[in-house]
């Protein structure tokens, strides 16, 4: 009989197991941990292309053009309406 040799299998993967100086696994990367890190960078990236496309969409659109009402309120104009009011950015830290 004519016996054929069966071929080793060179598609067994990879993985990197990487060790502290105490000679105790840290972590291991393998294969699957890229594909993941890759899909969500794609969907992330993909996210912030549609979220960024849309945001401008909904701007673009404004048809009031005064710009007196489009100002957003200040602390001015809250500080009328509410004594006790501080400047936006002014962050209370509770320090005497």
């Amino acid at each position: 009989m004519n016996k054929t040799k069966a071929k080793p299998s060179t598609g067994e993967g990879w993985a990197v197991h990487v060790y502290d100086s105490d000679r105790y696994l840290r972590f291991t990367l393998e294969p699957s941990h890229i594909w993941a890190f890759g899909w969500g960078i794609g969907v992330g990236l993909l996210t912030a292309i549609v979220w960024s496309a849309l945001h401008s969409a909904s701007h673009s659109f404004s048809t009031n053009t005064d710009p007196t009402t489009n100002l957003l309120p200040n602390w001015e104009t809250n500080s009328r309406e509410n004594l006790t009011s501080e400047p936006a950015g002014v962050i209370p830290l509770g320090i005497d």
